[in-house]
């Protein structure tokens, strides 16, 4: 079977108030004329064992349905829970939703399961089959042999594959599930656990079936892959609808409630762009899904805005003290909210002002730290340049010192040549000098 639970629900023992059905009768001694004798009474008739069910006030022939909580996007995010719930209304069965808030579930461990005049039935394709015997609402009556074969193919497709599909991306992806949703996790279990423990709660028990996905097969391949088969199976799907109104004609039989509660999960909870894939490729499962959704769900905008389990059934009569009391809790209400929404402005604004003030801290250590650089940056050049400066006067005294050197090592060279020129010269005066005596007396001869 196929109708396992969509989420992990929060483990909750099934109570039983059944009694024992026999009961021990004491002897009772009858006292005559002084002497006791005891005497018997006659046993008690055993009282008949109350139902083991949830709901023992139960009206007869009513299904009470137990499932998951409503979410402001779809009426149940669980198909097979929507699947039984959309039966009961096409086959005009009379039924009230009980609010489990995922307390309970089935003596096989699964949701949904409904109750019956004191008797629990599971798994949703069990569900369908006894209430069509229960209450002769075959939907699939009038089909023929290959029809009914047809039916069966595709029903085992969208519970067996297709709805695989859906849970691998919520399992996967349970921030982005939630986010889709836009679920109150603690209105919609009635949890008192703080918001940020019970998303922790929640993520962990939807990552915690993906070994579930991966014993399925379908986890064993990639995201994208699986993606490819489900649009596989909506192709195959579109092409068997095709024109018609519903699967087998202008009649909504068993396909359809299936096709409807699982095509609905893609449609209104979107994920991986598949309702944008739909719109292109296939649009006539559009068209069923809003023809189903309109024909059998009037109240479907009612319960996406109001959570309420029970929209379809009438309402009673309020008396004047109930309808004050319910304006009461009304403006109780819308005075929580305006408290909330002033407290939410308030924290925004809060940390509106507390992200300013790290922007401008921000603002304010880059300014600082620039003026740093530029200060260590200037400190450097006029360190570079001061270094420079002495370097090259180092260079010039050098190169003065290396000149005067050269200088004076050139003077020193050219001493000697110098003293001995002197000399020489010393040495010829006297001959000049005589040479110039006698040359007038040779030119006297």
């Amino acid at each position: 079977m196929t109708s396992t639970t969509e989420t992990a629900a929060v483990p909750a023992d099934v109570k039983t108030d059944a009694t024992d059905a026999a009961v021990v009768a004491g002897d009772n001694a009858v006292v005559d004329g002084g002497d006791a004798k005891p005497e018997s009474s006659p046993k008690k008739a055993a009282p008949e064992p109350k139902p083991q069910v949830h709901k023992q006030d139960f009206e007869r022939d009513v299904v009470y349905l137990y499932g998951f909580p409503r979410a402001p996007t779809i009426p149940s995010l669980s198909a097979f829970c929507l699947k039984v719930e959309t039966f009961l209304r096409v086959a005009g069965i009379k039924y009230e939703n009980v609010d489990n808030k995922v307390r309970h579930k089935s003596k096989k461990g699964q949701l949904p399961f409904i109750e019956l005049n004191g008797e629990e039935i599971a798994d949703s394709d069990v569900i369908l089959k006894e209430l069509s015997k229960k209450f002769e609402q075959n939907l699939n009556a009038g089909l023929t042999p290959e029809q009914q074969s047809q039916s069966i193919a595709f029903e085992s497709m969208l519970n067996n594959h297709t709805g695989w599909v859906v849970r691998r991306w919520r399992y996967a992806n349970p921030d982005d599930f939630l986010a889709a949703t836009q679920m109150d996790l603690k209105s919609s279990f009635g949890s008192r656990l703080p918001k940020a423990l019970l998303n922790i709660w929640f993520r962990y028990n939807l990552r915690s079936n993906m070994g579930d996905v991966i014993s399925h097969g379908l986890g064993r391949h990639s995201a994208e892959e699986v993606v490819d088969f489900g649009k596989s199976d909506l192709t195959a799907l579109s092409s068997f609808l095709g024109s018609k109104d519903y699967f087998f004609g202008k009649d909504v039989h068993q396909l359809d409630v299936v096709a409807f509660s699982h095509l609905a999960q893609f449609v209104f909870v979107p994920f991986e762009g598949m309702k944008e894939w739909m719109e292109a490729e296939t649009p006539n499962l559009l068209q069923l899904v809003d023809r189903i959704k309109n024909k059998y769900w009037p109240d479907w905008d009612e319960i996406l805005k109001t959570l309420e389990l029970n929209t379809h059934l009438p309402k009673k009569e309020l008396t004047p003290e109930q309808i004050e009391e319910q304006k009461k809790a009304e403006e109780k209400k819308a005075e929580e909210a305006r408290k909330k929404e002033e407290k939410k402005k308030e924290k925004e604004e809060k940390k509106k002002q507390k992200e300013e003030e790290k922007r401008k801290a921000k603002e304010e250590k880059e300014r600082l730290k620039k003026e740093a650089a530029e200060a260590k940056a200037k400190a450097a050049a006029e360190k570079a340049e001061k270094e420079k400066a002495e370097k090259e006067k180092k260079e010039a005294e050098a190169k003065a010192a290396a000149e005067a050197k050269a200088a004076a090592d050139s003077a020193a060279a050219a001493a000697p040549a110098a003293a001995g020129a002197t000399t020489e010269a010393a040495a010829a005066a006297p001959e000049a000098a005589e040479t110039k005596e006698t040359a007038p007396e040779e030119k006297k001869e």
